[in-house]
């Protein structure tokens, strides 16, 4: 069951380039992996890198999961230990995409006029440091379509450190 955002879970501007937002979309992806991430549950704005430069979407990551403990849990099957080595070298943690909304879209122009420095791909900013920009976000960043709601009730094998092609 996916938790509403509320006033305890800190909202940040997310940087993906266009293949991972167009994963995440479709369904495909259900994991975000990062070298770097808090722990703990975040909303993130989806800014989505040239050619697009804009948000286009909004998502509910849940904590982040160390991908060693998926080596450690895996450690018979040389298949999946093989994704996580891979996996490894560039990322250290796996955040669950617990669901996705796709929004009304605010170009790069747009937000740089907030006098923010966002910079591509894989960055974040905490949106609580830009209150004025947060609030923009919120007002016009509007939800388009249906939630789309992930579960991880069955995640099998495949699911971790999958290939996304």
């Amino acid at each position: 069951m996916v938790r509403r955002v509320g006033n305890d879970m800190r909202t940040m501007l997310l940087s993906f380039k266009p293949e991972w937002f167009d994963k995440i979309k479709e369904g495909n992806k259900i994991f975000e992996y990062r070298r770097t991430f808090p722990d703990e549950e975040i909303m993130a704005y989806m800014y989505v890198s040239s050619p697009m430069m804009q948000i286009v979407g909004r998502i509910h990551l849940g904590r982040r999961i160390d991908i060693n403990i998926w080596k450690e849990q895996y450690k018979d099957d040389r298949e999946v230990c093989d994704r996580v080595n891979d996996f490894l070298i560039r990322h250290t943690y796996a955040m669950p995409i617990l669901s996705f909304q796709m929004t009304k879209s605010i170009d790069l122009n747009t937000l740089r006029s907030f006098k923010v420095d966002f910079v591509c791909p894989q960055m974040y900013y905490y949106l609580e440091k830009y209150p004025n920009l947060l609030k923009f976000i919120k007002e016009n960043a509007v939800d388009v379509g249906e939630l789309q709601v992930n579960s991880f009730d069955n995640i099998t094998k495949k699911e971790i450190c999958r290939k996304q092609y």
